[in-house]
């Protein structure tokens, strides 16, 4: 068995919503709460569910790009939340991220090679010429010529920009890899690119993947293990193939229902949600969920589901189960 690189244990992360004359606290945004899930060496696990749900401040707060509330984040063996800032920092070395907008993540005014080469300068103790040799190698790595690196970011496509974030997130060699929508920006051409990237350097590279996304097509060709995620917490967890061959969650098998069949005559019915995803300043009491499940019952509406065991690995938090 492959050992767990990444464990993350009832994290929480509220932010405080300000208000009134003297600007006081009036309130929390629940962005992330109780999230618990294990992330296996040279394994990817994704994390999926509408916008809004915690997806990305769930990957923020495991880097400690924000601070988490309550948990433990437990990276290589070593809980990271007790560590001071230069302990982090040096920590950062192995835990990465891609963001979302390659527009936005690169430096304008920099060019490539130095974009590159700060990551390198700040955790390791290289040559400069050897700092240029990593460079070079770098950016072959990710499909780009070595020759790129005179130049600004905006001088290249979305999908180039996205190949260099993506080698100025791993030329330190990280063991964790946390990639937040890295296509979602991009042209569906380019995406598939991107993606088949991704899975190469952590064949080549033996990395590990937190992915997260809305797009389900995407998580199944990517993961290994996926999280779904809902106001705040993940209501539904198991093995990829596991997941879309037998949603359990109401929320899950809505999800899915929106995913074309690719077999042709093949029809399945579409689940409509009702309502919106409700405020998580005000979340409603028992299951989350239950304003927009067509199963709710009147336990729903007053008692949190506890997690159920449904195969080995696969679990999911509903009264029904």
């Amino acid at each position: 068995m492959n050992k767990s690189l990444l464990a993350v244990e009832g994290l929480r992360k509220y932010f405080p919503l300000k208000g009134g004359v003297f600007n006081k606290t009036i309130g929390y945004v629940r962005a992330v709460e109780e999230v618990s899930f294990c992330v296996n060496k040279k394994e990817t696990f994704s994390l999926v569910g509408e916008s809004g749900c915690g997806k990305s401040t769930t990957g923020r707060t495991i880097l400690r790009l924000e601070e988490p509330d309550e948990g433990r984040i437990i990276f290589n063996g070593e809980d990271i939340n007790g560590y001071g800032k230069e302990s982090m920092r040096r920590m950062r070395r192995h835990m990465q991220m891609v963001f979302q907008n390659p527009y936005n993540s690169l430096n304008p005014r920099m060019k490539i090679k130095a974009l590159l080469a700060e990551p390198l300068q700040t955790h390791t103790v290289l040559s400069s010429k050897e700092i240029r040799g990593k460079i070079d190698e770098m950016l072959e790595r990710v499909g780009l010529s070595a020759s790129y690196k005179e130049r600004y970011a905006h001088q290249f496509s979305g999908g180039q920009r996205q190949r260099i974030s993506i080698a100025r997130a791993l030329i330190t060699n990280p063991a964790l890899v946390i990639a937040d929508e890295p296509t979602s920006a991009l042209d569906v051409s380019i995406q598939s690119q991107i993606i088949n990237l991704l899975m190469q350097l952590q064949d080549e590279l033996e990395l590990t993947y937190v992915f997260i996304s809305h797009d389900l097509n995407v998580v199944r060709h990517i993961s290994s293990v996926v999280g779904v995620m809902y106001l705040g917490r993940i209501v539904e967890q198991a093995p990829t193939e596991e997941l879309f061959a037998r949603p359990s969650h109401p929320y899950t098998q809505a999800l899915l229902s929106a995913v074309p069949s690719l077999l042709p005559g093949k029809k399945k019915e579409r689940i409509i949600l009702s309502g919106d995803v409700p405020n998580p300043a005000d979340p409603p009491k028992g299951c989350p969920f239950h304003l927009r499940c067509r199963y709710a019952m009147d336990r729903c509406r007053t008692e949190l589901p506890q997690s159920v065991a449904l195969s080995d690995g696969h679990w999911a938090s509903c009264h029904l189960l």
